[in-house]
């Protein structure tokens, strides 16, 4: 299977989560609210989710939970456009910081088996386009740890 088969299949699009509850009440998020929350994760463009990479900080741990999988697909589907979406993944994955390892931990109770195989898939396709490092590695290890 492919991968972005795999992480449509692992994540549904219904329901849509409330706007208010996906982007963290903080200033500079109206891009956020404009482009992402309210709309089904497969709606927004590639280059919506480009203008939305900081997202991996500003969108609550529910909000990263439904909009992952749109990152994760457009850095498929048009790498150029995403352009470095695929470090604010793997950054935010395996990140060392306080603010990465709590996040994770929180966004860990959201996933399931199909879920954490659909990011390990996408995790190795990415390591395949780019040189591997650190944070591709800790990313897979945060994936599997999450416990499924």
């Amino acid at each position: 299977m492919e991968v972005v088969d795999l992480i449509r299949d692992a994540f549904p699009v219904r329901p849509i989560p409330d706007a208010a509850t996906v982007v963290e009440e903080t200033y500079c998020v109206e891009h956020l609210h404009e482009l992402l929350a309210g709309r089904p994760w497969d709606e927004p463009t590639v280059r919506d989710y480009r203008m939305c990479d900081d997202g991996f900080s500003l969108l609550t741990v529910a909000g990263l939970n439904y909009y992952l999988p749109g990152y994760l697909i457009a850095k498929i589907e048009d790498p150029e456009t995403a352009d470095i979406i695929g470090e604010y993944v793997t950054y935010t994955l395996g990140g060392k910081s306080d603010f990465c390892r709590t996040r994770m931990a929180e966004l860990g109770k959201c996933m399931n088996p199909a879920k954490c195989e659909a990011i390990l898939a996408w995790l190795d396709w990415y390591e395949a386009r780019v040189t591997p490092d650190a944070h591709i590695k800790r990313s897979r290890e945060t994936v599997k740890n999450w416990g499924w």
